[in-house]
């Protein structure tokens, strides 16, 4: 059997973080991203299973007034960003964040079902990496998105198969926050 999918979870958390913190420190002059940058943060995402689990337990150790602000933010009508985003900017679920949120901003390699037809492209967030062409970054600049969410589907597989969910569900960040 395989190691417990929170463990495995939590070592893909780690693996992604450490991935975007080498490009970073190798290309900070081309990365924007930091502390109070939210371009990123002006989408609906959606977690797995499992990461909606890894959110639930951190919220949990979160003090009611910060859970509060967060549960508000969400029924915020025509909020267009993230509701775990601070009004300061900053990631209210930061330790917590889903898998696309350590990852976005680096560029990132995102390979096709038919290689030959729609070859792998590399796309980064729009504020970085504007004096550099992407085809000319090394591999070790690149972290392989495609790889990185075919391991947590097979982490959430895993996660949902011990609990008896159903496969390859998907549920608004949102949802979970509020």
């Amino acid at each position: 059997m395989k190691s417990d999918p929170a463990e495995r979870l939590v070592a893909l958390l780690r693996q992604a973080d450490d991935e975007f913190a080498a490009i970073q420190r190798r290309h900070e002059s081309q990365m924007q991203c930091r502390a109070g940058c939210s371009a990123c943060c002006r989408a609906r995402l959606s977690v797995t299973r499992v990461e909606e689990t890894f959110l639930h337990r951190g919220l949990a150790t979160f003090a009611d007034e910060r859970r509060d602000a967060i549960r508000a933010r969400t029924r915020e009508i025509g909020r267009e960003m993230c509701p775990a985003l601070d009004d300061d900017g900053s990631c209210g679920i930061y330790a917590y964040r889903p898998v696309i949120c350590r990852t976005f901003g680096a560029p990132l390699l995102r390979r096709r079902a038919v290689p030959m037809v729609n070859p792998p492209t590399v796309d980064v967030c729009d504020i970085n990496f504007t004096q550099t062409s992407l085809r000319v970054l090394p591999r070790s600049d690149v972290i392989d998105q495609t790889a990185t969410e075919l391991e947590l589907r097979s982490i959430d597989r895993e996660h949902c198969a011990r609990l008896g969910l159903p496969r390859d569900e998907r549920i608004p960040l949102a949802t979970i926050l509020a």
